[in-house]
């Protein structure tokens, strides 16, 4: 299971659930002779909060208490590791040790929904683990065969749980649950992926907490996308001069996000130089956003790649602020821009970057 961090994603979604006249419990009987403390969290704008803790001995525990209305909560151990996952309500469950993992009996409505969507995610750290393991073994071997046959496999098994889980999707669209569970992995989707998920979501599940925050980071995201106005940014160069986005004037802009350790960024600067001397003089200029964290190794890139067109950076390496305002999930990475620093383009490289400056530039 994904170490779980404590974070907005946490916050309680406030789903209308009539509050029982008796509390909830909580058994655990995962046997063997596992112990530790453990503590029973959910979250609230301000941070974790405690429901209740207990100590495990050979596996046993037990949690009690009352909740308001229903919410997400956590198990997890004194190192904030989760051992399960709750839509708590005012009623029973147990925890057990199953075939494939923890699983959570009892409870209502939404957990069942929740270990649905669980077992698929199961299904996947499985397939995952093994294809890892089988690689190995392949590569080992240097068994070319067997790795694409291994690839395929693998793309099969992905195919046939993304159909079943698209199927919980469309069941359940209504429920808070599925809001959830999009925005449990919104941070690793791009707009279009998380759009056609949100568009099929039903209205109960839009207006829930998590459903809002998948609104949030749609708008976020949309700022990034073509047709956008590009966020400006301030960064500073080698030389400690400040530079903004905005304040760079150009018929053309191309941004460079790039690393000195990154190699297919560096391989991809030759053809990055040769547009640069072609269309400078035509209008185009480059700012490089590099996503290094030590200036020397920051500068030796440069110095080693003949770049000569402005670079910032904030020498926070993949911490990068302009990074992260981007949604820059790896490099190299271009955004293409005109002159009123609106996205035309993204991710354009070699001769389809080439192309699109130069109709961009020959249609001044």
């Amino acid at each position: 299971m994904k170490k779980i961090v404590l974070s907005m994603l946490l916050v309680v979604c406030s789903f209308v659930v009539s509050l029982a006249q008796q509390g909830f419990k909580i058994t655990g009987e995962l046997g063997g002779t596992i112990g530790g403390d453990l503590v029973l969290v959910s979250a609230s704008p301000g941070g974790a909060v405690k429901l209740d803790e207990a100590l495990m001995v050979n596996g046993s525990f037990e949690f009690s208490g009352q909740v308001d209305s229903m919410i997400l909560a956590y198990i997890m151990t004194a190192e904030q590791q989760p051992i399960a996952t709750l839509m708590l309500e005012n009623l029973e469950y147990t925890i057990v040790a199953g075939e494939n993992g923890i699983e959570v009996r009892g409870g209502g409505e939404s957990q069942k929904i929740l270990n649905q969507y669980n077992v698929i995610n199961q299904t996947i750290t499985r397939e995952k683990m093994r294809m890892e393991q089988e690689v190995r073994a392949a590569y080992a071997e240097q068994n070319q065969m067997k790795l694409q046959a291994l690839q395929q496999q693998f793309e099969k098994t992905m195919t046939e749980v993304g159909k079943k889980q698209e199927e919980l999707f469309k069941t359940y669209k209504d429920s808070p649950v599925t809001a959830f569970m999009i925005a449990s992995v919104m941070l690793q989707m791009d707009y279009s992926s998380l759009k056609a998920l949100h568009e099929m979501l039903g209205e109960p599940a839009k207006t829930c907490f998590y459903g809002q925050l998948i609104a949030i980071q749609l708008a976020a995201l949309k700022q990034v996308e073509p047709g956008s106005v590009a966020p400006d940014f301030k960064g500073v160069t080698l030389n400690g001069d400040t530079l903004s986005l905005h304040g760079i004037k150009a018929r053309v802009k191309l941004l460079d996000f790039w690393a000195s350790w990154c190699e297919p960024c560096r391989r991809e600067t030759p053809n990055v130089r040769k547009i640069y001397q072609k269309y400078h003089d035509k209008g185009l200029e480059i700012i490089g956003v590099s996503l290094d964290d030590k200036k020397q190794e920051w500068a030796k890139a440069m110095k080693n790649d003949k770049v000569t067109w402005p670079n910032v950076s904030d020498l926070k390496g993949k911490n990068s602020e302009i990074a992260a305002r981007y949604f820059i999930r790896g490099i190299p990475h271009t955004i293409l821009l005109d002159e009123d620093n609106r996205i035309v383009a993204k991710n354009l490289r070699g001769k389809a970057l080439e192309k699109k400056i130069a109709e961009l530039l020959g249609g001044k």
